[in-house]
């Protein structure tokens, strides 16, 4: 069966149950260029397919390591000046830590009216890994909000049923969708791209709406705007298909990790067995030769990911070989900044009025508390968060609910997944009603999760009150 799909350029593919050659050209045409898929798998298009993987090039069924070579095509227009980026993309992917407030947007890591060529090789290396939009895309053939829609294909009448639900956004758990057929993963215990479970595989997620979690209607996608619903500022899947002038979007949430992990599990879907493997990319310099090659090479309105594959069986797809291309007829902003090295051990902070010393305040004054976290080579492990506050009137400890509580035995703050964040709020206030004195603020994490406050990694930071 042959598909076409008419986005801006056509990309067919060629459907069996066969080991037959596939070829896909999956097309990133950002939606919001003013001029012009836990997630989604390429190669699956019709409601015949809806739960097939792809998995990367090398994968046959056979556990152990992959490394897949991402070159820079030697004549390529702006090659000098994509290397860091790239490298930059190839570390991110192979960290796989889910962070939160990925989005920048500041005028400062972007100039306003460029795109940020390493945000977009991010995002086309996942597709070239075998991820897919986790909404429905330019591909649907859909325009403006609609196409930020959780993916899905048409059911019996042949059209997306679209209805925001009572949220009013776009891509969230209340979204009525009338038959049409769901393509996302999804965490089965709370259908929210932006954690992830601990083991990720058919277990923990599924594209079956009936393993939503009770009262959820669609399956949630990682779109900025069901962020915030959520209470995530600031965030968004790097696979979700659309990126404005002067954003950087260049780090990975839960969404594309678990999408990623689950491809991970290998034939059987089942974590920890002998056909799981993991992924390395690996940069090969400037080469034709690699198995997934960045060029500037037009052949694309903006930038697109063209990928060739096979069915390893019924439903599962190896990609053979990925080609991704970029126009030059855009303002492109090059990163020229290496990543650092991840941490071995996790790097915490707090922060009492953006400042990491300690402080003095009188009493009126603005009080604003933040905490980070880098979870370095421990990312995605499970852990107890925790925030103590030691004030003069006792202990009070942050609770899940983001509220302090006065208690003389440790409140835990969350137990969950290790994940990057940075500055996010635990309180934004005035003095005013504080009493004076020394404050002690402790941010812990530990390196389990058995709701005991054994406070493996910490930082704390310091402050005093005046009387005005």
């Amino acid at each position: 069966m042959i598909k076409v799909y008419d986005v801006i350029l056509n990309s067919e593919a060629v459907s069996c149950f066969h080991r037959w050659a596939l070829i896909l050209v999956f097309l990133i045409l950002l939606p919001w260029i003013s001029i012009a898929e836990a997630g989604v798998f390429e190669f699956v298009s019709d409601d015949d397919e809806v739960d097939i993987i792809t998995h990367p090039t090398g994968y046959t069924g056979i556990g152990g390591e992959l490394i897949v070579t991402v070159g820079i095509a030697p004549l390529s227009p702006h090659a000098d000046e994509m290397v860091i980026p790239v490298k930059n993309a190839i570390q991110t992917w192979n960290q796989l830590v889910p962070t939160t407030g990925n989005i920048k947007i500041d005028g400062n890591t972007v100039p306003r009216r460029m795109f940020d060529f390493e945000s977009v090789a991010l995002h086309e290396l996942g597709h070239c890994i075998g991820l897919g939009h986790p909404n429905l895309g330019t591909e649907s053939g859909l325009t403006g909000e609609e196409k930020d829609y959780t993916k899905a294909v048409s059911g019996d009448n042949d059209r997306f049923d679209l209805d925001r639900g009572m949220d009013g956004i776009i891509g969230s758990e209340d979204d009525l969708r009338g038959d049409d057929i769901n393509l996302h993963w999804f965490n089965k215990e709370n259908n929210n791209p932006f954690l992830l479970a601990e083991v990720v595989d058919k277990t923990t997620y599924s594209v079956v709406l009936e393993d939503l979690p009770p009262g959820h209607r669609f399956v949630a996608n990682g779109d900025r705007f069901v962020s915030l619903l959520l209470g995530y500022g600031n965030t968004e899947s790097v696979m979700q298909q659309g990126i404005l002038s002067g954003e950087a979007r260049r780090s990975l949430v839960a969404d594309d990790v678990a999408t990623l992990r689950l491809g991970m599990s290998g034939l059987d879907r089942l974590a920890g067995t002998s056909d799981d493997y993991t992924l390395t990319l690996q940069y090969a310099g400037m080469t034709d030769d690699a198995d997934i090659v960045l060029n500037f090479d037009n052949k694309t309105v903006f930038a697109a990911c063209s990928i060739t594959g096979v069915f390893i069986n019924d439903k599962h797809v190896a990609i053979q070989k990925g080609q991704i291309s970029f126009n030059t007829g855009y303002q492109w902003f090059f990163n020229s900044v290496s990543d650092p090295t991840m941490p071995e051990q996790p790097v915490l902070s707090v922060r009492v009025n953006g400042q990491a010393e300690s402080a003095t305040l009188q009493n009126g004054d603005r009080l604003l508390l933040t905490i980070g976290l880098n979870p370095g080579t421990r990312s995605g492990n499970q852990t107890d968060y925790w925030v103590l506050a030691m004030t003069p009137l006792g202990d009070y400890w942050l609770d899940s609910r983001l509220q302090f509580v006065r208690s003389d035995t440790p409140v835990r703050a969350h137990g969950g997944t290790m994940i990057a964040f940075s500055d996010l709020k635990i309180f934004d206030g005035v003095t005013g009603n504080l009493p004076a004195g020394s404050y002690t603020i402790i941010f812990a994490v530990d390196d389990n999760r058995d709701q005991i406050f054994d406070e493996t990694y910490q930082h704390s930071v310091s402050f005093t009150i005046l009387p005005r």
